[in-house]
């Protein structure tokens, strides 16, 4: 039997997926078949984030490359972001990155300044590349003038908080995609049938129904930002003004059914943090989901939300890729190069020296405290109708 290794349903190691519906398919005889007619690798390996809205690449390169087999190599813990991802091949966690050195593609896609990233460009032969790669003496290469403007906003605070353009505008530049809407190159997070499963276990078990409102609140720091953190006791006011929007909302009796939850996020080192809320807010309208879910588990939780505040974080993406709504909170990183797809709003510190970009400074009161829960509350003020 002749096999069509070539074709872009073929896999290494098992049937392809129409012979697993049918067994009478096969090779010699398969109207399925679609030859590769483009072999391209992404190298994105960090932040987790930065992962997520880099998928905003994949619907423009299938649009032009129709046939292509798009590979994506990244750091072991963003492989599940990938998961169940259409335009997506095969994922390559950076631990086994080896797997790759000294194979041919015909495109390859480095975003990333990150120097392993950068170092696994040398082993990798490509007709075209695009973004940064490392030539014989290890002197970064840009792929074009976009390449250069995003490695110099890298390299420059100053640059970084003139900057007016959004990351997805800089990497579409950068491939060479020119006056695009971003409506058209969406972040792309596909939940499977099993993770809509767990969210929809995990709101039977809190009795949210989906009458209910579902406010997300995600606006902890995490390791290396922690003056993304939006201070405890503002967050607990503001979950306050939240939960006590019922039964009044813009100063008219509200008579429904529906009612006002809210979800409160964070991961493994907000474990803390999550708790001193849950206690400075005590009411049961408040819920806490945990810090220990998976990553996907996470995304799951996220999916239940109507509207997610949030600092520059990880959950932002993941929000507008499930197509939430969002408030945002910027302190020390820029909002302008946030994206956000018509689905929210940005709340920019009043502080002068925004887009600082320092984890730790001794300001008082810092970027994120200048933020009133008030002015929080405002912005989401028009989501809440009912």
């Amino acid at each position: 039997m002749k096999h069509k290794q070539n074709c872009i349903y073929f896999i290494s190691d098992r049937p392809c997926l129409y012979h697993k519906k049918d067994n009478n398919i096969t090779c010699d005889s398969c109207k399925y078949y679609k030859p590769i007619n483009k072999k391209i690798l992404i190298i994105k390996l960090s932040a987790l984030g930065d992962v997520v809205r880099t998928t905003s690449i994949l619907k423009p390169l299938k649009n032009k490359y129709k046939n292509s087999k798009i590979i994506w190599l990244t750091e072991d813990d963003a492989c599940d972001i990938l998961k169940n991802n259409p335009y997506v091949s095969e994922i390559i966690p950076y631990s086994k990155a080896f797997e790759l050195y000294n194979s041919n593609f015909d495109i390859l896609i480095n975003l990333d300044l990150d120097i392993h990233a950068l170092r696994i460009t040398k082993n990798i032969f490509a007709k075209e590349k695009y973004g940064f790669y490392l030539d014989e003496k290890e002197n970064i290469i840009c792929s074009n003038k976009a390449a250069e403007e995003w490695f110099d906003l890298s390299h420059n605070d100053v640059l970084k908080k003139r900057n007016k353009k959004t990351y997805q505008k800089y990497i579409m530049e950068i491939l060479g995609f020119k006056n695009l809407n971003p409506l058209n190159y969406p972040i792309i997070i596909n939940l499977t049938n099993e993770e809509k499963k767990f969210a929809k276990n995990f709101a039977k078990k809190f009795f949210i129904s989906k009458n209910d409102f579902v406010v997300g609140i995600n606006l902890g720091g995490g390791d290396k930002w922690k003056k993304k953190e939006y201070p405890v006791e503002q967050t607990a006011e503001l979950i306050k003004l939240i939960v006590n929007s019922f039964p009044q909302i813009a100063g008219f009796i509200v008579h429904s059914k529906r009612d006002i939850k809210v979800l409160l996020f964070g991961g493994k080192k907000e474990e803390e943090r999550n708790k001193k809320i849950v206690s400075l807010v005590n009411n049961p309208k408040l819920i806490d989901t945990g810090c220990d879910n998976t990553l996907r588990e996470f995304f799951s939780l996220i999916d239940l939300c109507d509207v997610l505040i949030t600092s520059d974080t990880l959950a932002l993406h993941i929000a507008l890729a499930l197509k939430k709504k969002v408030v945002a909170l910027f302190g020390p990183t820029s909002p302008n190069e946030i994206e956000m797809y018509g689905l929210g709003e940005k709340i920019v510190s009043p502080k002068k020296c925004v887009v600082c970009y320092k984890r730790d400074c001794n300001v008082k009161p810092d970027c994120m405290q200048s933020i009133s829960p008030k002015i929080i509350y405002n912005k989401i003020y028009k989501f809440l109708s009912l």
